[in-house]
């Protein structure tokens, strides 16, 4: 979400950050290097391995509401380790090809997980649980086709980071004990919405950055064959 875009484009066109990685496909970049390791990765191992912790608290049964407290500050704190890693990324200059891979990764595992997790204990609907899945998984898919096939890393969208934002606070909403009636609901119904139609723009977005990267791939061929008069 966070990771390492003007929105205001034509469909067909390619936003600054689509058309800088489809401009650095060829030199074909290894995404796990030495430069991987640095301070906005760590806090995306970090918001990674939280994500067990909050299953576990969610799963546990005590007297009160405290352990929905524990289980709903690591949350906030993971999800808000996002806006830290991307920032620290692009203020010391330290985006990565393994970063913008594995930032949208470890979202999914902290959104995926603590939906399960909600779902178990019978506060959350599979069936919104399993839409999330498909469209995460979808995007997943795409992103590594991409990566295998082209050497392409797709930078967060808009669309993508407004999903993200609107899928946590339906979770911050279920967890904090404070907030009932159908409003968690309500906003967890606005989640799925945002996450049908971020999983399409994702789609066409993917299109537009591999065809780009194919016809820059092809222009010097392309631009001798005009000169020469084929």
């Amino acid at each position: 979400m966070g990771d390492r875009s003007d929105p205001e484009h034509l469909p067909g066109d390619l936003d600054a950050s689509e058309a800088e990685a489809a401009a650095a496909a060829p030199t074909r970049a290894p995404i796990v290097s030495r430069d991987a390791l640095n301070l906005p990765n760590a806090f995306t191992f970090l918001r990674a391995a939280l994500v067990p912790v909050i299953l576990w608290l969610l799963l546990l049964e005590g007297e009160g509401d405290t352990l929905r407290w524990w289980a709903f500050g690591l949350f906030t704190f993971a999800a808000l380790t996002d806006t830290a890693d991307g920032w620290v990324a692009r203020r010391y200059g330290t985006v990565t090809p393994f970063g913008q891979l594995a930032d949208p990764l470890a979202d999914k595992l902290l959104v995926v997980g603590a939906l399960a997790s909600l779902a178990i204990v019978g506060e959350v609907p599979w069936w919104a649980v399993a839409v999330i899945v498909a469209r995460e998984a979808g995007v997943t898919v795409l992103r590594t086709r991409l990566v295998q096939r082209m050497g392409l890393v797709m930078p967060a969208s808009p669309s993508g980071k407004i999903k993200a934002v609107s899928q946590m606070v339906a979770i911050g909403a279920y967890l904090l004990p404070v907030v009932g009636g159908r409003l968690p609901e309500l906003l967890l119904y606005l989640a799925v919405l945002l996450t049908i139609w971020s999983g399409v723009d994702y789609g066409f977005r993917a299109g537009r950055l591999a065809r780009a990267a194919r016809e820059a791939d092809a222009g010097p061929s392309a631009t001798s064959g005009q000169v020469d008069g084929t």
